[in-house]
């Protein structure tokens, strides 16, 4: 028998202070009381040092309020207080549209780093245009580096929206300066970068007027357009009464391309759309067109064809670009047949062109992919032999594809989505069983580990997974023992671990593809089992309803989609 044998009791330090918790809401044996805004908050200063650094260091350093029991804060608003004092004891706390901004305010300068990242992460999640711009001013306050970058790529991306907003209106004039300088600024045309700086001189027209040339030194006027020039732009109030504006224009109008300032021709980037590429339909077994949703016409615009036609495709956005990875085709000699392919390519919409990359290391379509941390990952798949749990990652800075760790189960047809920086696959079918699975499978790319979590209601291949506002949606799909084609949507809490259903898709369908925009979400095309549709469905949390939208200009099922 071992004479020594060492205990560990995992809850033990959590069951301690949550007595220690206890004793502070009754007042016993607190040993300091801080005064908050006329308010007192009897704690246990070993505690609050355990927490905060700035208070370890306030009782530790020999500070005038390490011997004293009566400690008045700065800084902090009593309506937080309590909320403050109970993650320092407990680690929980309640994040709300009201109180994130104090609370990140005193987590600064109580030196709480973990609660400033959930307050961060709480604000980035809320992004929209009517807040972005104050939200990045915030950040920037508090030194919230990757919040105020954040805040600022919203910005971009949804400037047309921002420019309508009261904020935008009232910004100061070096922070609207900066903004108009951005090639990212995402427009249609640049006069509707002329018509949100005349919107906000106009705004306070008297104060603002002077500074009308600077700025508009900063649109791009050679991208105006003649119609645009001659029915808004010469007849503006901020042009017309401004001789200064009035010679900038002459100048830079009359002048050769060749010599002024590149950034004048350069078109700014377009705004955030839709892309859905591949699959088949009814008549081609594959397909290598392209097209693009324009949310303001509800309309889809054909796009440049990808380089290799084919069905059953992984695909996903990084850095701005569309990847296309794996898929299928029919090949007619020397007899009927599927090719089961490796190319991958990916899609500029800035040129739009599409640029070959390096090929994965087995050929297989039903791929899922994803992009994580700055890499492409390709899941499972099949051939006509076998499905895989084989996941290669794709460096785009290397052109390279590497393998990490495989699933622990064999699938293909599965779907994919990221979640609070993990990858979670879902569903799926393995040709070694021949069944389909409910199981979902969580990767963690820090330890490089694969989990089980909670399993879908029905196993199913041919479905769709997609993250949005912390939940994941699993979305549709075919059980092949059954040959039923599902309309179910599932909602899986990665909190609680917990899936529960949210309203039906309007019409059943397997292998379509989702993508995620403005806060809604975009299913397309898919099998219904007797056609391949070109209907494209958009869900709406917060009402959780679907409703249609322009169908495609294509029917096509086993195509790949994502947001660019």
């Amino acid at each position: 028998m071992a004479a020594h044998r060492r205990f560990n009791i995992p809850l033990h330090s959590n069951d301690a202070l949550k007595t220690m918790n206890d004793l502070r809401r009754k007042g016993e044996l607190c040993d300091v009381v801080l005064h908050v805004d006329g308010r007192q908050f009897p704690a246990h200063r070993i505690v609050l040092a355990g927490a905060s650094s700035y208070l370890r260091a306030m009782f530790t350093n020999g500070m005038l309020e390490s011997g004293m029991k009566d400690i008045k804060l700065q800084g902090v608003e009593a309506s937080v207080m309590d909320g403050l004092l109970d993650f320092a004891y407990t680690g929980a706390i309640d994040v709300t549209v009201e109180n994130v901004q104090a609370l990140l305010s005193a987590a600064s300068l109580l030196n709480l780093q973990s609660l400033r990242t959930v307050c961060c992460g709480f604000l980035q999640t809320h992004l929209d245009a009517t807040n972005c711009l104050g939200i990045r001013a915030f950040a920037d306050l508090y030194s919230c580096s990757e919040l105020e970058e954040a805040a600022y790529r919203f910005v971009r991306q949804h400037f047309l929206d921002v420019a309508k907003g009261e904020e935008f209106l009232q910004m100061p004039k070096q922070a609207l300066r900066s903004l108009l300088r951005e090639d990212l600024l995402q427009v249609r045309s640049e006069n509707q970068v002329f018509e949100a700086v005349e919107a906000w001189i106009l705004n306070d027209f008297c104060r603002r007027k002077d500074y009308a040339v600077e700025l508009l030194s900063h649109v791009r006027l050679p991208l105006l357009t003649l119609e645009f020039l001659e029915a808004r732009v010469f007849p503006s109030k901020i042009i017309k009464n401004n001789a200064d504006c009035q010679l900038l224009l002459a100048k830079v109008l009359n002048e050769s391309a060749r010599n002024l300032p590149r950034y004048m021709t350069l078109p700014r980037a377009q705004p955030q759309a839709v892309y859905v590429i591949g699959g088949r339909n009814g008549i081609d077994c594959q397909l290598s067109s392209l097209e693009r949703y324009d949310t303001l016409t509800n309309q889809w615009i054909m796009l440049q064809n990808m380089k290799y036609p084919r069905t059953a495709v992984g695909a996903c956005s990084l850095n701005g670009l569309l990847y296309v990875v794996g898929g299928e085709c029919a090949v007619s000699a020397p007899h009927d047949d599927t090719m089961y392919v490796r190319h991958a390519e990916c899609y500029d919409p800035a040129v739009n062109q599409w640029i070959s990359l390096a090929d994965i290391a087995i050929q297989r379509s039903f791929i899922a992919v994803t992009a994580l941390n700055g890499y492409v990952y390709a899941l499972g798949g099949e051939d006509r032999t076998c499905s895989y749990n084989y996941v290669e990652r794709y460096d785009p800075k290397t052109d390279h594809w590497s393998t990490v760790q495989c699933m622990r189960r064999k699938r293909s047809g599965a779907g994919v989505a990221v979640c609070d920086g993990k990858l979670y696959i879902a569903g799926g079918y393995d040709r070694g069983v021949h069944s389909d699975r409910a199981s979902v499978e969580c990767y963690d790319p820090d330890t490089d580990t694969w989990t089980f979590v909670t399993e879908l209601e029905k196993a199913r291949s041919g479905m769709s997974l997609v993250a949005l506002n912390n939940f994941l949606y699993a979305l549709g799909g075919r059980n092949r023992s059954t040959d039923h084609y599902f309309d179910l949507a599932e909602r899986y809490n990665t909190q609680t671990h917990q899936w529960q259903p949210v309203a039906p898709l309007n019409t059943p369908r397997a292998w379509p593809s989702v993508a995620v925009y403005d806060n809604k979400i975009f299913v397309l095309g898919g099998f219904d089992g007797a056609h391949r549709l070109s209907s494209v469905e958009v869900y709406d949390p917060e009402t959780d309803t679907w409703r249609f939208v322009q169908d495609m200009n294509i029917c096509r099922a086993g195509c790949g989609a994502a947001v660019l």
